[in-house]
Protein backbone atom coordinates (compact mmCIF):
# COMPACT_ATOMS: atom_id res chain seq x y z
CA UNK A 1 0.00 0.00 0.00
CA UNK A 2 1.57 3.22 -1.21
CA UNK A 3 1.91 5.31 2.16
CA UNK A 4 -0.19 8.25 3.02
CA UNK A 5 2.79 10.53 3.12
CA UNK A 6 4.02 9.78 -0.41
CA UNK A 7 0.35 9.82 -1.89
CA UNK A 8 0.30 13.71 -0.49
CA UNK A 9 3.83 14.15 -2.74
CA UNK A 10 2.46 12.66 -5.74
CA UNK A 11 -0.71 14.41 -5.33
CA UNK A 12 1.31 17.98 -5.56
CA UNK A 13 2.66 16.94 -9.21
CA UNK A 14 1.49 18.97 -11.61
CA UNK A 15 -0.70 17.57 -14.71
CA UNK A 16 -3.01 14.63 -14.57
CA UNK A 17 -1.57 12.07 -12.64
CA UNK A 18 -3.97 9.48 -12.24
CA UNK A 19 -3.65 6.52 -14.54
CA UNK A 20 -6.30 5.81 -16.75
CA UNK A 21 -5.16 2.50 -18.35
CA UNK A 22 -3.71 0.03 -16.97
CA UNK A 23 -3.73 -2.43 -19.51
CA UNK A 24 -0.66 -1.03 -20.77
CA UNK A 25 0.93 -0.51 -17.33
CA UNK A 26 0.11 -4.30 -17.23
CA UNK A 27 1.78 -5.45 -20.70
CA UNK A 28 4.80 -3.19 -19.63
CA UNK A 29 5.31 -4.40 -16.33
CA UNK A 30 5.27 -8.18 -18.27
CA UNK A 31 8.56 -7.42 -21.01
CA UNK A 32 10.16 -5.80 -18.04
CA UNK A 33 9.72 -9.25 -15.79
CA UNK A 34 8.57 -7.38 -12.93
CA UNK A 35 5.83 -8.53 -10.08
CA UNK A 36 2.68 -7.27 -10.08
CA UNK A 37 2.84 -8.20 -6.39
CA UNK A 38 5.42 -5.40 -6.29
CA UNK A 39 5.44 -1.30 -5.15
CA UNK A 40 6.72 -0.38 -8.30
CA UNK A 41 3.89 -1.84 -9.95
CA UNK A 42 1.29 -0.39 -7.46
CA UNK A 43 2.61 2.93 -7.86
CA UNK A 44 2.65 3.03 -11.91
CA UNK A 45 -1.12 1.29 -11.80
CA UNK A 46 -2.25 3.99 -10.13
CA UNK A 47 0.20 6.91 -10.95
CA UNK A 48 1.57 8.75 -14.19
CA UNK A 49 4.66 10.41 -14.21
CA UNK A 50 4.17 14.04 -15.83
CA UNK A 51 6.46 15.87 -14.99
CA UNK A 52 7.12 15.32 -11.52
CA UNK A 53 9.07 17.82 -9.87
CA UNK A 54 12.01 17.26 -7.41
CA UNK A 55 14.45 19.81 -4.90
CA UNK A 56 17.01 16.64 -4.21
CA UNK A 57 17.39 15.38 -7.61
CA UNK A 58 18.05 17.20 -11.35
CA UNK A 59 17.30 13.37 -13.25
CA UNK A 60 13.84 13.12 -14.69
CA UNK A 61 11.62 10.11 -13.61
CA UNK A 62 9.83 8.34 -16.98
CA UNK A 63 6.97 6.70 -17.12
CA UNK A 64 6.32 3.23 -17.80
CA UNK A 65 4.02 3.32 -20.51
CA UNK A 66 2.67 6.62 -20.88
CA UNK A 67 3.35 8.38 -23.82
CA UNK A 68 6.01 5.61 -24.71
CA UNK A 69 7.56 3.43 -22.58
CA UNK A 70 10.63 4.93 -22.00
CA UNK A 71 11.31 2.81 -19.45
CA UNK A 72 11.73 -0.20 -21.49
CA UNK A 73 13.77 1.87 -24.07
CA UNK A 74 16.12 2.77 -21.18
CA UNK A 75 16.26 -0.41 -19.67
CA UNK A 76 17.72 -1.77 -23.08
CA UNK A 77 20.08 0.58 -23.43
CA UNK A 78 21.54 -0.06 -19.97
CA UNK A 79 21.69 -3.44 -20.67
CA UNK A 80 23.05 -3.75 -24.53
CA UNK A 81 25.24 -0.67 -24.41
CA UNK A 82 26.33 -0.46 -20.50
CA UNK A 83 26.01 -4.32 -20.28
CA UNK A 84 24.79 -3.90 -16.67
CA UNK A 85 22.95 -6.76 -15.08
CA UNK A 86 19.37 -7.34 -16.27
CA UNK A 87 17.77 -7.35 -12.81
CA UNK A 88 18.17 -3.62 -13.26
CA UNK A 89 15.47 -1.06 -14.47
CA UNK A 90 16.29 2.17 -15.43
CA UNK A 91 14.40 4.64 -13.98
CA UNK A 92 15.34 7.72 -15.67
CA UNK A 93 16.90 8.97 -18.84
CA UNK A 94 20.41 8.31 -19.53
CA UNK A 95 21.68 11.64 -20.85
CA UNK A 96 23.91 12.40 -18.13
CA UNK A 97 26.09 9.27 -18.12
CA UNK A 98 23.91 8.07 -14.96
CA UNK A 99 20.49 7.00 -13.62
CA UNK A 100 18.08 5.45 -11.07
CA UNK A 101 17.99 1.85 -11.06
CA UNK A 102 15.13 -0.15 -9.91
CA UNK A 103 16.57 -3.53 -8.75
CA UNK A 104 13.88 -5.84 -9.63
CA UNK A 105 15.04 -8.61 -7.56
CA UNK A 106 14.65 -6.78 -4.19
CA UNK A 107 13.00 -3.64 -5.09
CA UNK A 108 16.03 -1.35 -4.45
CA UNK A 109 16.90 1.46 -5.38
CA UNK A 110 20.53 2.71 -6.26
CA UNK A 111 22.01 6.23 -8.34
CA UNK A 112 24.18 4.47 -10.97
CA UNK A 113 26.98 6.54 -12.41
CA UNK A 114 28.87 4.83 -15.36
CA UNK A 115 32.47 6.69 -14.43
CA UNK A 116 32.34 4.19 -11.00
CA UNK A 117 30.66 1.21 -13.25
CA UNK A 118 33.75 -1.53 -12.42
CA UNK A 119 33.26 -0.26 -8.96
CA UNK A 120 28.97 -0.60 -9.36
CA UNK A 121 29.65 -4.36 -10.89
CA UNK A 122 32.04 -5.01 -8.34
CA UNK A 123 29.35 -4.45 -5.99
CA UNK A 124 31.29 -1.63 -3.93
CA UNK A 125 28.63 0.66 -4.78
CA UNK A 126 26.48 0.50 -1.57
CA UNK A 127 22.54 1.17 -1.89
CA UNK A 128 20.62 4.64 -1.74
CA UNK A 129 16.88 3.10 -1.16
CA UNK A 130 15.81 -0.22 0.40
CA UNK A 131 12.52 0.38 -1.03
CA UNK A 132 11.14 2.20 -4.25
CA UNK A 133 8.44 3.62 -1.90
CA UNK A 134 11.46 5.52 -0.46
CA UNK A 135 12.99 6.77 -3.20
CA UNK A 136 9.88 8.47 -4.23
CA UNK A 137 9.33 9.53 -1.02
CA UNK A 138 13.07 11.14 -1.25
CA UNK A 139 12.99 12.31 -4.94
CA UNK A 140 9.63 14.04 -4.26
CA UNK A 141 10.95 15.69 -0.76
Amino acid sequence: MIPPQLISLIEKQPGNIHRANTESVVEALKALDISLESEFAEFFLNYVITFFKSTASNEELCDIAEPSNEIEVGTDFIHEVWELPENFICLTTVQGEGCYLYDKKNGEVLDFSLAQRAEFLAGKVGLKWNTFFDFLTWYLS
